[in-house]
């Protein structure tokens, strides 16, 4: 009797894992294999990962050498672990710590690179949580807003349209009016259309990105470096010093590799980038707890530096045994009425669903501009 026919064996004896645990084992087994194929310099096919829930597509899956025996003991536990040869962390089992998470992150999104067709569009589904704040004569109010996002790209992205949809808003601290838009308000913005933009359409040069962590991080930095010094200082300000200088540069990296985590569009190759990148910023540590703006509990990375004002951090949150990227949220230290300053959050955004759709909404005649812009 073979090896196989003796796994058969056991594994008929045993009693099955629920259609929710073996759905998310095959995902994570058919994101392993796709990083895998990257890893060794070729380009796999462009595929949906199916969620949990959906029967994935049937196939062949070669096992290794030594495999059979592994794959029997988890089995037991009914769930299904895989790892690479060259050290990576095995899927399913708990980070040690915030690069060993991002790590698996990686593997996870290896497998979520959607692409459109020639008549079809990536819909994304967000919801944010905007920051403002109003100076009146009652005084500095701060506040934040709940507000549903929806983009449709199509293969030109420039072309994208976004539906905001606002909700009610929230007073941080202060006694001041809250101006914006009110609840249930619906506006719509085409891609380049505002300066405020709101679509967060990708660079077309997200594909020439470098797919090593370390080249990324790299010109991250350098181009952090470039913007920062040659920003011109506001009317009547003054020109920041060496170490003010050193907090912004800190913060627009930051702020650039949490917006390329987020961009559904980048290759498998490349987002996995983007996740060993920011495991080597220093001040990143994990955070076993968080929650996104939807309230979906995960596991998270938090990466704390100093800003111009003082201590900031930006948190990466992640769905737990999946790793599947489920959001983040900025935080910053925010002086109060009585002088003292406090953490609040300064924004957020919840990844609610990214998927291949066949049409698009018309924009109604009254909404074609956006009330701020």
């Amino acid at each position: 009797m073979n090896d196989l026919q003796t796994f058969k064996n056991f594994h008929d004896g045993l009693p099955g894992p629920a259609p929710e645990v073996a759905a998310r084992a095959r995902e994570r087994l058919a994101a392993e294999a796709v990083a895998e194929a990257g890893r060794a310099g070729g380009v796999p096919a462009p595929r949906r990962v199916p969620r949990p829930g959906r029967p994935a597509g049937r196939g062949r899956v070669a096992l290794r050498a030594g495999v059979v025996a592994g794959l029997a003991a988890a089995a037991t536990a009914g769930v299904i672990v895989v790892g690479g040869d060259d050290g990576s962390p095995l899927l399913g089992t708990p980070p040690a710590d915030a690069a060993d998470l991002l790590r698996q992150a990686a593997v996870a999104a290896a497998g979520e690179h959607p692409r459109p067709g020639a008549d079809q569009f990536v819909y994304v589904d967000r919801k944010d949580v905007d920051y403002s704040f109003s100076v009146s004569r009652r005084g500095m109010s701060q506040y934040e807003q709940d507000v549903r996002r929806e983009v449709w790209f199509p293969a030109d992205p420039g072309k994208a349209v976004a539906r905001s949809t606002y909700g009610e808003k929230r007073l941080i601290s202060g006694r001041g009016d809250l101006p914006g838009l009110p609840a249930g308000t619906v506006e719509y913005q085409r891609a380049g259309q505002c300066h405020m933009d709101v679509l967060h359409v990708p660079s077309r040069d997200i594909g020439n990105l470098p797919t090593d962590p370390d080249r990324l991080l790299d010109r991250v930095r350098q181009n952090a470096e470039a913007l920062v010094r040659t920003e011109e200082p506001a009317l009547g300000e003054t020109p920041p010093g060496g170490e003010q200088i050193d907090r912004r540069i800190q913060r627009t990296v930051a702020s650039e590799l949490v917006s390329l985590a987020e961009n559904p569009f980048g290759s498998a190759r490349t987002r996995a980038a983007v996740f060993g990148a920011l495991a080597k910023l220093p001040g990143t540590t994990l955070v076993p707890g968080l929650a996104d703006p939807a309230g979906r509990h995960g596991v998270g990375a938090s990466i704390r530096y100093q800003g111009p004002d003082g201590p900031e951090r930006e948190e990466l949150i992640f769905e737990p045994g999946t790793y599947r990227f489920l959001g983040w949220r900025s935080w910053g230290e925010m002086e109060q009425e009585d002088g003292r300053s406090r953490e609040v959050m300064r924004g957020g955004t919840a990844m609610m669903a990214v998927k291949i759709v066949d049409s698009m909404p018309a924009i109604p005649p009254e909404n074609e501009a956006p009330t701020y812009c």
